[in-house]
């Protein structure tokens, strides 16, 4: 009897302990407890092994967030000795970067309570390392999770990629198919997916909950997309309500943004503008779930975010996801007060300096450069006052960009038919992952007249966080004759006609 009760006791204080240690999902009601007290990790890059010649190393990162735009852009760079320290912005637990440093490594990352990246750039001098290499070490508190989900990235990577791009093939196969048929195919990609999983855990099982919650995150995000315009069977609606991610991933984070897009299917409801969006979904989901989703919808109301974060803010009970639509709310204030301030300033301004003058072409282009050393408010106030008279479109986009080259000749149709139209289009070209002649070359092979400047990375990231229009590539954004700006109006310069231009123009 002894054995017995010091065996249940031993139980006992394991699921306990198990308890304690064990990661919080995103919607756990103990989650507002959780951050209340609790401060921004660090997350710390150190580099051994530098050549003399080289006194910094360049660190891109881009942080993976909940609200408003998928993921901030953010840049560091180690001190002389290779070493820097960074404090995240929010609090947030598991949360991902996309952490670029250097010529040395390209990887993915989760910073929960700290981590340390160590790099010996002596054995990565040759070839930059992704993800996990030789000289390439993760340490401290969250060390063991990003050497575990680093390879698990490269376990089997081929067969998930292909697997996930059938998962996305479903959605053109809607409509062609019957429903039996579609859930059977889903079922048997999520079968497989986690099939690989096991595979992987049997090697590391300590870390079965975040591979499988990350693949689910994955999976269940782009089932949503298929059923985007149409309705989920219920019981595929309750499987992918009740799953809760732990990470604020490119998994997890898009998790929500996807299921909040499905939220707004008409057919789900006839209920209009914000009110009615919000009553829906507390309609569909439970209380955590619903405000995390409605964290979501600051992005989808940006251009709104008068009228429409007040709402937002008040329908919200959960403090972490109201603190978050707060700030979004002061931030969003603060940057139409510098919008507007600047662009009614612009016409005070004689001289006008949009960067370094470079070439005109012969089909109208006329080409700039900006540096580093250009502040963001600077440009913007600069650009405005080039043209004062002139609504701006401004295409933000990047020469690796798939999706922004295919559109650019639709911009140069739309242009050259409304010449008449009192309209400057601007192009701002990242230099992140490029470089000044292939800028130069992808200009002149589509022959787009308007200006082009190609902007240092750091300075357009400002750019974006000033007009609100932060995220991916292409994002576009119409500045109206008025000086108001919108970087939701437009979603590809190809749906515009000559009305809608003149209506995102205000003309």
């Amino acid at each position: 009897m002894k054995r017995i009760l010091y065996f249940l006791l031993l139980f006992s204080g394991t699921q306990v302990y198990a308890q304690k240690s064990a990661p919080l999902q995103i919607e756990d009601k103990k989650m507002d407890a959780y951050l209340s007290n609790r401060k921004p990790a660090t997350l710390t890059i150190q580099i051994k092994n530098l050549p003399d010649s080289i006194k910094k190393v360049k660190i891109d990162l881009s942080l993976v967030q909940l609200g408003v735009g998928f993921q901030a852009d953010r840049y560091a760079e180690t001190d002389a000795s290779g070493v820097a320290k960074i404090v995240l912005d929010q609090n947030l637990p598991y949360q991902q970067i996309w952490l670029s440093v250097g010529p040395y490594l390209y990887a993915g990352i989760y910073v929960n309570s700290g981590l340390t990246v160590a790099l010996d750039a002596k054995k990565l001098q040759k070839k930059r390392a992704y993800m996990i290499a030789d000289g390439v070490e993760y340490l401290g508190d969250d060390g063991k999770l990003n050497t575990v989900m680093n390879k698990n990235v490269l376990f089997k990577k081929t067969e998930r990629e292909n697997l996930t791009e059938s998962l996305r093939n479903l959605k053109t196969l809607k409509g062609k198919l019957t429903e039996n048929i579609i859930l059977t195919k889903a079922d048997s990609i999520k079968n497989a997916l986690l099939k690989i999983d096991e595979e992987f855990i049997a090697s590391h099982p300590d870390y079965g909950w975040a591979i499988k919650d990350e693949t689910l995150s994955g999976f269940y995000g782009n089932l949503s997309v298929t059923y985007w315009g149409d309705l989920m069977p219920a019981g595929l609606f309750k499987e992918i309500s009740n799953h809760k991610p732990y990470f604020t991933s490119n998994d997890g984070s898009p998790f929500y943004r996807y299921l909040q897009n499905y939220s707004l299917n008409g057919k789900l409801s006839k209920r209009k503008g914000i009110e009615g969006i919000l009553t829906v979904i507390d309609s569909l989901y439970a209380p955590q779930k619903a405000d995390v989703l409605k964290v979501f919808l600051l992005d989808t109301y940006k251009d709104q975010s008068a009228t429409a974060y007040p709402a937002i803010i008040n329908s919200l009970k959960t403090a972490w996801c109201k603190k978050i639509a707060e700030n979004e709310l002061a931030k969003a204030n603060l940057n139409q007060k510098k919008v507007d301030s600047l662009f009614s300033l612009s016409k005070k301004l004689e001289k006008a300096d949009i960067g370094k003058p470079l070439v005109t072409t012969t089909f109208e282009a006329n080409l700039y450069e900006v540096d580093e050393q250009t502040k963001a408010e600077d440009f913007l106030l600069n650009l405005k006052s080039k043209f004062p008279k002139k609504a701006l479109i401004i295409d933000i986009w990047a020469t690796w960009c798939g999706p922004c080259i295919s559109d650019l000749p639709s911009s140069k149709t739309l242009h050259e038919n409304n010449k008449d139209l009192p309209i400057e289009y601007i192009y701002l070209c990242t230099t992140d992952g490029s470089n000044m002649d292939l800028w130069k070359k992808k200009v002149a092979e589509k022959e787009i007249p308007g200006t082009h400047i190609f902007i240092n990375e750091k300075v357009l990231a400002s750019v974006r966080a000033i007009l609100n229009a932060e995220g991916g590539f292409p994002t576009y954004v119409a500045v109206d004759i008025n000086g108001k700006a919108n970087s939701k109006v437009i979603t590809r310069m190809g749906a515009l006609n000559r009305e809608s231009l003149k209506k995102v123009a205000g003309l």
